[in-house]
This record gives structure tokens, C-alpha cells and sequence, in this order.
């Protein structure tokens, strides 16, 4: 998700640019020919021996006979930009750099080696090295070979002349290796050197950057002066984009501590239309959190639902509009979103009360759309879409203790541990509760019994003692029910499980 940031921002700029009638390509370049720095969190320690190799040469560690490491992050997340409606030109390194693509531009930076040297050193603390500065200039390259015996970049360049690469790497290999145009290659740019090599290679105009390369000594200030200084080109225009976090780990999300996000655990649970939202409603320079807790989501939701009917409605700004244009559709076309906004807090309760039985889920959302014109079963069940599906991920992924769970019978020991008045209001919740079977009636009676408990009117306006009296009583009515202090919706509930077993769970016999 913290990714997204920076795919996202160059999108929303694309679709600008594309709307006014300009050509535009959103080029995304794969930098899977990267050396692995780390073992990924959740990765066992027997990964260590690919440390240096290219993210591309690397095996799944996960399924080992799918591909490489790179394919497989890069296809989780390719086929999570596609369902938000955000289309790319993809250039993979590992394709690149091997073709002999950039070995023009290789050579232009290795007979510029002591200029780069003296940009890099300028914003850098010489207290840091150990070598005085003209040793470390005439040492030092801007290319890293992978060694072609071990395969890592643990390698040092120590000659570079006629096009052609002399180095050792620390394994104890020592080789050559040509830059000639045309010539196969193993090895890359250093970062800072590769970056504006690729924006004069590809002449890009627009390349949004983090606060972190975006500081004074940062990857885009230097590269800013490679590119022209070394390439003759310009750096493209750049904007800074904030970091996003997930709410209660605190900090940045990191890929390499595992505390990341992928765009496809949000998209299980939220709606492709919302999961822009998120980033659309915001400047890119402001950081924001995202909260794929139980609460958070159904938070999510709420906001979102309130912000359709306000973006909907008579009195809808145009940012607004805007807003929401822009969440559910892209020029790659619409973008999934409900087209019958049903609450997801009800959606989730009963997708969990059913176990996701979608002939009980449309039966029960139909009760609760009473009144309004409803389609065939199946017809509701796809308006519903794809919030159906995501309140269904949403229940897969509750612990244990946070699922419903109803009773099997009727228990004895419970009923003996709730106090006379309690076990009176339970009487008359069943005495009257088949007259009251809508979503609506048994509204009505779960609030009107504890005001009758109280000898009030069933019109009597809430106050501290009886909303107090209402929580006593419902907590008992969820511990029959369902064993629980709390749960769905009390209504939702009922309807959910049927009248007949809601009276035996409560101790009524059924009729």
C-alpha cells in the first residue's frame, strides 16, 4: 500500500493529462534487477545465500516451481492495479540491463566516473571514510558487476578501458566483461547513477519521489545534476509524496520488516472504488494511515457510504463529484463499486450469522430493505457487489472470538442467572415478537421491552437509567442467543436465525 503511493500519484496525473487531450504514457519501470539487501521477514535463514543475486534470478520462496521472487510480488501487484483501473507500460531491469540496452549509457558514466565521484562525495561527510579523497576518486565506479561465478554483486571494478570491465568479486572470481553495444551484461548502475540514466533513457517528464529522496542529499538532488551534468537531459518535474502507515504498528511500512500492506489484503475487504478514494481524497504530500482492523473497516465504510450520498445528492459540491468520478471510473474504464450501498456492518453480520450462505444473505437483506422495489434474489445478490464479497473476506479473516457463535439449545443455567424482571422482558420479548417480525417491528419491541421494565411508556425518550436498562437487557439477550455479551445487531440477529429457534433459544417453546 505504501507503493501504491507513488504508482497512484503518477496515475492521477496521467488521467489529467488524459482528459485534456493529451498522449500519455505511465511508464513503470520494475527495478527487479535490484541485488536482495535482505532476507524478507517470514523468510527462513536458509534465503541468506541469495543475498547480493538479482531480485529477478531469486526462486519464490513461497512456491519455488512459480517463478522468481520478483514475478512474484510484481504479479500480486500488477493484478491489483488492474482492478483498480490503473493501466502501465512495464519495463522490466532484468530484461533491460542483460540486453546490452544501457551499456551506452554504462560507458558514458564510467568515462565520467570521477565527475559523478566528486557530485556524490560533495554531499557527503568525509569524517565517514577511511581513505583520503583522491584515493577513494581514482577507485572508485558507478558499475556493479554480478559475479558470473557466485552470481552476487560482492564484486569491485578495478580497471575499466576499451569498453571493457576488469573486476574480482569476493568469492575469489576475477573476470572481464564487455560494454560493448550489443554485448550481453551482468551488473547495473550503482542507484544514484542508475535513476538519471533511466530518465534520459527513457526521456520521462514526470516522476513523483518520496520526503526521503527528496532531501537535500537525497537520490533525486544528485540525480537531478547526473542527469544533466553526465546525460545532457533534463530531470523530469517531480512532486513529493508522504509516506502511508498503518494504524496502531506506528512508523513507515516496510516491505523488508514485514510490516506491509499488499494492495490485495485491502482489496479483499474494501472496495476497489474505496481503495482510491483513500488516495484520491488526499494531496500527496500528506501522510495518512490505513486501518484494516475489524472497526477500522467497518469505519471505512461508513465514511464512504456518507460521502456517496453527499457526492450524489441535490446539494453535491463539485470537488465532490469530482472526487467521486475519479474513484470509480479511470480512461481504462468503471470501477467496481456497489451498486446498492447495503450497510457493511449489516452485510458483515449476517454474511457471518449465514456463514456465507448467499440465499440466506439475500432472504435476510431483503427483510431489511423492506419497503424498497428489490430484484430477483439473484439480481440483489450482484447489485450487492463486490461489497458482498469483501464483507465475506471480512468475516474469513475475524479471530475466532470475534465471530458469532449460537447457542445449539436453549441454556438452563443462564436463564437461572438472569434475574426475575430480566426473565419477565424476556417473556414479553417473545410473547409480541411474531407480530413484530420485520426489520422494523423487532426494532421497535428490543427497545420498547426495558422502557415496559421500567413501567415507562414505550414512547419515553432515552435517559442515562434507561439506556443503561437497554444494555442489561440486551447483554442478556445475547448471552441466551449466542453466549456472548455483545453481537450483530439484535433484529438482524433474530431474523438471521428465524423465529422458531430465536423463541427456543430464549425459552419460549415455538408454536
Amino acid at each position: 500500500m505504501g507503493n501504491l503511493r507513488e504508482v497512484f500519484t503518477t496515475h492521477l496525473v496521467a488521467e489529467a493529462l488524459r482528459s485534456a487531450g493529451h498522449e500519455v504514457v505511465h511508464l513503470h519501470s520494475w527495478d527487479d534487477y535490484d541485488r536482495l539487501r535482505k532476507v524478507p521477514a517470514g523468510v527462513g535463514a536458509r534465503f541468506e545465500e541469495h543475498i547480493g543475486r538479482p531480485l529477478a534470478q531469486i526462486p519464490d520462496p513461497w512456491d519455488p516451481e512459480a517463478g522468481s521472487y520478483a514475478e512474484h510480488w510484481m504479479s500480486e501487484f500488477t493484478g491489483a492495479l488492474s482492478v483498480l483501473g490503473i493501466e502501465l507500460h512495464e519495463v522490466r531491469q532484468s530484461e533491460r540491463y542483460p540486453a546490452g540496452d544501457y551499456n551506452a549509457a554504462i560507458r558514458r558514466a564510467m568515462d565520467e566516473r570521477e565527475l559523478i565521484f566528486d557530485t556524490l562525495a560533495a554531499q557527503q561527510t568525509s569524517a565517514r571514510h577511511d581513505k583520503p579523497l583522491e584515493d577513494r576518486r581514482r577507485e572508485y565506479f558507478p558499475f556493479k558487476p554480478f559475479c558470473a561465478a557466485c552470481g552476487r554483486d560482492d564484486t569491485q571494478v578495478s580497471a575499466y578501458a576499451d569498453e571493457t570491465v576488469t573486476y574480482r568479486c569476493r568469492c575469489g572470481h576475477a573476470a572481464t566483461m564487455s560494454l560493448a553495444d550489443g554485448d550481453p551484461i551482468a551488473g547495473k548502475l550503482v542507484w544514484k547513477v542508475d535513476w538519471p540514466m533511466r530518465w534520459a533513457h527513457e526521456g520521462v517528464a514526470f516522476e513523483p519521489a518520496g520526503e526521503d529522496h527528496h532531501a537535500p542529499t537525497g537520490s533525486f538532488t544528485v540525480g537531478r545534476t547526473l542527469v544533466r551534468d553526465v546525460y545532457g537531459a533534463r530531470a523530469p518535474h517531480s512532486t513529493v509524496y508522504s509516506f502511508v502507515t498503518l494504524a496502531g504498528m506506528g512508523g513507515k511500512m516496510s516491505g523488508s520488516a514485514g510490516s506491509a500492506a499488499v494492495p490485495s489484503a485491502a482489496l479483499a475487504v474494501l472496495e476497489p472504488a474505496i481503495v482510491r478514494w483513500l488516495y484520491i481524497r488526499r494531496l500527496p504530500s500528506q501522510s495518512f494511515q490505513i486501518d484494516l482492523s475489524a472497526r477500522g473497516v467497518q469505519k471505512l465504510y461508513d465514511e464512504w457510504d456518507r460521502f456517496v450520498s453527499a457526492a450524489t445528492g441535490p446539494e453535491a459540491g463539485d470537488s465532490d463529484v469530482a472526487m467521486l468520478d475519479l474513484a470509480t471510473r479511470t480512461s481504462a474504464g468503471s470501477v467496481a463499486s456497489a451498486r446498492r450501498r447495503v450497510s457493511f456492518r449489516l452485510l458483515a453480520a449476517v454474511a457471518d450469522l449465514t456463514q456465507g450462505n448467499r440465499e440466506q444473505i439475500a432472504r435476510i437483506i431483503a427483510q431489511h430493505l423492506d419497503g424498497a422495489a428489490l430484484p430477483p434474489a439473484g439480481q440483489l445478490l450482484d447489485e450487492l457487489e463486490p461489497r458482498l464479497a469483501c464483507a465475506l473476506g471480512y468475516v474469513e479473516r475475524l479471530p475466532a472470538e470475534q465471530r458469532t457463535t449460537l447457542r445449539e439449545d436453549f441454556d438452563a443455567a443462564t436463564w437461572d442467572a438472569l434475574d426475575e424482571t430480566t426473565r419477565d422482558g424476556v417473556r414479553a420479548l417473545t410473547g409480541e415478537m411474531d407480530e413484530s417480525w420485520t426489520l422494523d417491528g423487532l426494532t421497535a419491541l428490543v427497545y420498547a421491552v426495558p422502557k415496559v421494565m421500567l413501567g415507562l411508556p414505550r414512547d419515553a425518550p432515552p435517559d442515562p437509567e434507561l439506556k443503561a436498562a437497554q444494555r442489561s437487557f440486551f447483554k442478556a439477550l445475547y448471552q441466551l442467543l449466542c453466549a456472548s455479551d455483545t453481537g450483530p445487531r439484535l433484529p438482524t440477529l433474530m431474523l438471521s436465525i428465524g423465529s422458531q429457534r430465536t423463541r427456543k433459544l430464549l425459552g419460549a417453546e415455538p408454536e
